[in-house]
């Protein structure tokens, strides 16, 4: 029974770990991850990225990601960022060319031509600043509350999110809601 288990328990480990192996970003526009993110995990993605500010406390950043070396239009990974106390960030809700890297507890967006690079922090009690992301040139935000991820959308396209409007029905505080075309997206609180 106990072999059993452990056989079934190390064919899950492999499984998961063969779907997460990276590809090289010159041959693949994503690197893959599977929905449980380990702390160690890293993922990537190119294609065409837009960077919305929500309010002085909220951020979206959304991926439609190059599949066959062309966006579809569609948001494929979405972002959403809440900082602990306003702040001034001003960005513009024009997509560009980038690439993302995401973790557990962080995102990092960089454009294709070096600009607007961002690091996106979420500090867990007990840990350690998250180096791997950190070059030390993007504008940092660490001072969170929380970075939700969502993948798998379908029907939300990139050009709408500029549509944003506040959510007149919302489980969490004030602003946290925001909706477009009947969907309805809620920022962490």
């Amino acid at each position: 029974m106990r072999i059993q288990l452990a056989r079934t328990i190390l064919a899950g480990f492999v499984l998961g770990a063969t779907a997460c192996r990276s590809i090289p970003r010159e041959t693949a526009p994503r690197d893959r991850c599977d929905s449980i993110m380990r702390p160690s995990q890293v993922c990537s993605a190119d294609g065409v990225v837009t960077v919305q500010v929500i309010d002085d406390r909220r951020v979206l950043v959304a991926i439609d990601i190059q599949n066959g070396g062309k966006p579809d239009g569609f948001v494929d990974d979405l972002f959403l960022y809440t900082a602990e106390e306003p702040n001034a960030f001003q960005a513009k809700s024009e997509p560009f060319s980038g690439h993302i890297e995401y973790g557990q507890y962080a995102l990092r967006v960089v454009g294709k031509d070096g600009r607007q690079p961002l690091l996106f922090l979420v500090r867990q009690e007990g840990t350690e600043r998250v180096s791997r992301f950190d070059t030390g040139i993007e504008r940092r935000f660490d001072r969170s509350i929380g970075l939700s991820h969502y993948w798998g959308w379908h029907g939300l396209r990139v050009v709408r999110l500029t549509a944003l409007r506040a959510s007149a029905s919302c489980d969490g505080p004030p602003g946290a809601c925001v909706e477009v075309d009947g969907i309805r997206i809620r920022f962490p609180a």
